[in-house]
């Protein structure tokens, strides 16, 4: 009896040994599991995927958000540049990686016209991604090759239209936002150039300072050293009123044409990236930008900071997605 009393005495304190040290463990994993889902956002780097090629417009707007944003957070940013296919590689990372608000991407106009370029795309850009904030626009501005006759918009018009489809006009490609812009014009204008692509918006840039190309029209960012050099004259500048940085450039409105358009810069995450996450990266953005060092350096380089909340972002979004769609389906383009 007292062997087989001490024998349940012993499974019984075994039992309520056990019973203690899980309870002790739930505990453990509860305020471990508590404490991870307090720990505050960011803490560690976060990457920002850039698809294009270091050095390009979106680039460099990247990479002054990037700085000042990883200030204020108390991390790092890391661009990471993924050019290829039209903006489809870069995208798609974001697109398919982890919703925790440390991958993001920095989009552009472009974003919004391949879904009507592209037939197939591997992501949806209005289900997959979601809007965090708008930041930056560099106005469109229709700049010349110095050996052009015309010096005024309404001179170039009336040159291009006694050489119909003699002119040729330089892209970053074909669907690229300067081919857009262009076929925008020529259906505005009344006017009819001759498309030449290129891998680019260097090749295309210098292909019009070369005088292989007569025009191009892309934002201001690639062009304004150009611009201040002489290599390129500008004719016209597609935003409301004249920019600062170019007081003696004349709007598109200014000489009678209706054009006003630039490429635009906004930062997107994957969907499903936590509401608070958003919320504080907006809240970031907004406030690094209204900041006048950093307004002077994006002026500096032909941009003008934007801002706003995410859900005027979102009616951005599909308002430019519209706007392209009419544009590729007139001007009947199709990415390759």
């Amino acid at each position: 009896m007292n062997a087989c009393a001490t024998v349940q005495l012993s499974r019984g304190r075994t039992v309520k040994h056990v019973l203690a040290s899980v309870c002790c463990a739930l505990f453990g994993v509860g305020f471990a599991g508590s404490a991870i889902a307090q720990t505050p956002y960011p803490s560690k780097p976060i990457r920002l995927i850039v698809p294009f090629s270091p050095g390009g417009g979106v680039d460099l707007i990247a990479r002054l958000v990037g700085q000042k944003l990883g200030e204020r957070l108390g991390q790092s940013i890391i661009i990471d540049n993924r050019a290829g296919a039209s903006t489809i590689i870069g995208t798609d990372a974001v697109a398919k990686a982890a919703p925790d608000g440390y991958t993001l991407l920095m989009a552009s106009t472009s974003h919004t016209a391949n879904i009507s370029l592209f037939k197939k795309l591997p992501f949806d850009i209005h289900r997959d991604l979601i809007p965090v904030s708008l930041v930056a626009n560099s106005p469109a501005i229709l700049v010349v090759n110095p050996a052009v006759p015309a010096k005024s918009l309404t001179e170039f018009i009336q040159y291009a239209k006694s050489k119909p489809g003699a002119l040729g006009y330089a892209s970053f490609g074909k669907g690229s936002s300067p081919h857009l812009v262009t076929e925008l014009f020529q259906d505005i204008s009344g006017t009819k150039f001759l498309h030449v692509p290129y891998k680019g918006g260097g090749p295309a840039v210098l292909s019009t300072m070369a005088g292989e190309t007569s025009m191009v029209i892309p934002s201001i960012v690639p062009v304004l050293t150009n611009l201040k050099d002489g290599k390129l004259r500008a004719l016209a500048v597609a935003s409301r009123q004249r920019l600062p940085l170019l007081p003696n450039v004349p709007t598109f409105r200014e000489q009678g044409v209706s054009l006003e358009t630039g490429t635009w810069f906004g930062v997107l995450a994957p969907a499903g990236t936590p509401p608070e996450v958003v919320r504080k990266l907006n809240h970031e953005i907004a406030t690094l930008l209204s900041h006048k060092d950093v307004q002077q350096k994006l002026m500096a380089e032909g941009a003008e900071s934007v801002g706003g909340t995410p859900q005027e972002f979102g009616a951005f979004l599909k308002a430019e997605t519209e706007r392209w769609k009419r544009v590729v389906q007139q001007a009947d383009i199709q990415a390759e």
